[in-house]
Order: C-alpha cells, then sequence, then structure tokens
C-alpha cells in the first residue's frame, strides 16, 4: 500500500510538473544594457528588428521588437534648456501628440520620475497600435515608443518598469 502510495504522489507530480509549460513570452527574457539605458524585454525579441516609428528631431537609442510588436527608447537633445523647460517640453510634446490621435494617457514611472504615455485608440495604417511615453531625467529629455497589432500595453509598462538610465 506504501508503494502504491509513493508511486501514485511520484506520478502526480510529474504530471503537474508537465503541464508547467507557458507560452508566456516573459517566461525567458533579455537585458539590453549599452548606450545609457538598461531594460528587460522578451527573449523572443532581437535588436534592431522593429521598424518602429520615432518623433522628429530625437536619437534613436536602441529598437527591439518582433514582427508583431516593438519598442524603441530615445532622447531628444535639450543640454541648453534649464530642467523646468525640460518638463515644459514634455508637457508640449504631450499636447502634440494628443492632437494627432493619441487619446488614453496614463501617468507612469519610468526609472524613478513621473512620465506621461499616451496611446492611440485605433490601428495605424500599418495596421498597428502606438504608445509613447515621456519622460525628463538629469536634463535630458527621454521617449520611449511601442507598437502592437493589439491594443494593449502590458509589455510596454513592463519594459519601462525595468528601465534604467545613465
Amino acid at each position: 500500500m506504501k508503494k502504491l502510495l509513493l508511486i501514485l504522489v511520484v506520478l502526480s507530480v510529474v504530471v503537474m510538473a508537465s503541464g508547467c509549460t507557458s507560452s508566456d513570452p516573459w517566461s525567458s527574457n533579455k537585458t539590453y544594457s549599452s548606450n545609457g539605458v538598461t531594460f528587460v524585454y522578451p527573449a523572443s525579441w532581437s535588436v534592431n528588428a522593429s521598424s518602429v516609428t520615432t518623433p522628429s528631431g530625437s536619437d534613436v537609442i536602441v529598437s527591439v521588437g518582433s514582427t508583431d510588436e516593438g519598442f524603441a527608447i530615445g532622447n531628444i537633445n535639450v543640454s541648453d534648456l534649464p530642467s523646468a523647460s525640460v518638463l515644459d517640453m514634455v508637457n508640449e510634446l504631450v499636447q502634440q501628440y494628443k492632437t494627432q490621435g493619441y487619446l488614453t494617457e496614463k501617468a507612469v514611472s519610468v526609472d524613478g520620475v513621473n512620465a506621461t504615455m499616451l496611446t492611440t485608440q485605433n490601428k495605424t495604417s500599418s495596421g498597428f497600435y502606438n504608445s509613447i511615453a515621456y519622460w525628463a531625467k538629469n536634463s535630458k529629455l527621454y521617449y520611449a515608443v511601442y507598437v502592437s497589432k493589439n491594443n494593449g500595453t502590458q509589455t510596454m509598462d513592463r519594459i519601462l518598469s525595468s528601465l534604467t538610465t545613465t
């Protein structure tokens, strides 16, 4: 009887463990750490694999992604502006994007500072939803862009929560 009970326990553990596979893209991940930024992204993505539209006049630090979604981070040179003006510029950019169809706005935290994230409510002509976040840190203006074929921002939220700048 004890032997049968032991066999049942072992079989139960094997069956439960074999059913624990996951299609979660975050079950394994990669870390990008270069050019003054560090963040975690899904392991199925590649660096420079996505074509992400970024704000004009900006420098793209890196873009990562797959065929269905992508993420890019960059900065806009504001070295000649005082810190208060950098925050004013963030607010101005947010207002500009609101007039371009970015209808959902939410406050997020990126690298310990407040940021504003805007998301489109409709797909672009290329078939993607866009989200963009702006924040200022150390007298620099940063942005992050996320594009996807679905209208979720969970991936953007997760990347932003892991992001640090130096």
